[in-house]
């Protein structure tokens, strides 16, 4: 059931307890003033009785919400009935005024409090021409005294939905935040959140030498497996790719979805040859990537390596050393992981793979690839550190 048709759950138990109260005002005014016992009669009625037929009313109907509006006018009518029978009295006709146009904004109704307030004139206007009561504008103790109960109420049901919505908003700012932090598609981090992680890691390394390493994932002829199997398969092909490289890292690396087929991952505390290490597994393991509607597609990755160095201003520096490690490595055939610089002084890095060019699709040695389809790395707003 939807909050438009739980609506008559939420407003029952105020309705009851309010308009009870609000009789114990009126009862109050009245004893003082006189009333006719027909007087008295709707009047305990609509204080006693209304509020349960209400809740039957809206309840018992196919559309509860309308059901709801059609309870809330009646309500507003009866507060406006209540007012010249307690011949105008200022102080509680001005209190029970304000209170239904009040709890109209506890309800989930569009513009209610308007309609209220005009209802309740109405009635006021209408009920007045009939009793023709002689105006008693000064509210004596007993009437004043009667009126806390429901003042009291009123103050701790507002303090108490102000302090659910303000709850009910943490939450869902909690919950946005982690949606503005998570690409939907493939779980991992998004391009500007991983931006942040990448950006807070070089300024750390900066200050207290903490290592770090950057890797930038790009997936081999990713175009080539959409064109060939459709974009569903694709979505498919990222959302495996996203939980691999998760699977693959530790628990204070960060990875992130870069662009459409490329993945960043920012190693925290890893040294280069460690670094080089987990692009190893993320590469084997997407290697063994498979689909079960299309057991002959191949999932191959490229992969450059960079270790945070002190000539690096900013992440883009950062990127640009691994996008010139993952070039190489594209160059060398694909299915590769090249560091930007050697593991140790004097050595070069081994080399994963077979050195050769092949499609993913059709095991068939394509050649070097010299079409540069991969997107243009755009610095991000403050991201220079110094």
């Amino acid at each position: 059931m939807s909050l438009r048709q739980r609506i008559h759950r939420r407003t029952y138990p105020l309705r009851v307890s309010s308009m009870a109260l609000g009789g114990l005002v009126v009862g109050t005014a009245m004893t003082e003033m006189g009333a006719s016992p027909a007087v008295w009669g709707f009047v305990l009625v609509s204080a006693l009785v209304w509020p349960h037929i209400a809740f039957l009313h809206a309840r018992h109907s196919r559309d509860s919400h309308r059901a709801e509006h059609a309870n809330l006018q009646i309500d507003a009518l009866i507060i406006g009935s209540w007012i010249p029978v307690m011949h105008f009295c200022a102080l509680p006709s001005i209190a029970l005024l304000a209170i239904s146009i009040a709890d109209r904004n506890h309800t989930a109704t569009r513009d209610g409090w308007l309609q209220s307030l005009v209802a309740t004139l109405l009635a006021a206007a209408l009920v007045a021409l009939l009793l023709r009561p002689v105006p008693d504008w000064e509210a004596s103790l007993a009437v004043q005294l009667s009126m806390l109960p429901l003042l009291l109420l009123h103050s701790v049901f507002s303090s108490w939905s102000t302090r659910q919505l303000v709850r009910k908003l943490a939450r869902q700012n909690v919950k946005l935040q982690v949606l503005s932090r998570i690409d939907p598609l493939t779980t991992l981090y998004s391009r500007d959140y991983w931006w942040q992680k990448a950006r807070a890691a070089l300024r750390d390394y900066r200050q207290t030498q903490a290592s770090a390493c950057l890797l930038i994932v790009d997936i081999d002829h990713f175009k080539r497996i959409n064109d060939s199997f459709g974009h569903t398969v694709g979505d498919e092909v990222l959302q495996a790719i996203g939980l691999t490289i998760r699977h693959c890292l530790r628990s204070h690396d960060a990875a992130g979805r870069y662009g459409g087929d490329e993945f960043a991952v920012l190693c925290m505390h890893t040294q280069l040859d460690d670094a080089y290490a987990v692009a190893l597994r993320i590469r084997n393991q997407l290697s063994q990537l498979r689909v079960r509607e299309h057991p002959q597609l191949r999932v191959s990755a490229s992969i450059g390596v960079a270790a945070a160095d002190p000539s690096f201003l900013s992440v883009k520096d950062w990127i640009n050393a691994a996008d010139s490690a993952l070039y190489s490595a594209k160059d060398a055939g694909r299915d590769q992981v090249i560091p930007a610089a050697p593991l140790m002084a004097g050595s070069a890095p081994a080399r994963a793979g077979t050195g050769s060019d092949t499609d993913p699709d059709t095991g068939s040695d394509t050649g070097p690839d010299t079409r540069d389809s991969r997107p243009t790395h755009q610095p991000e707003p403050d991201d220079t550190l110094i």
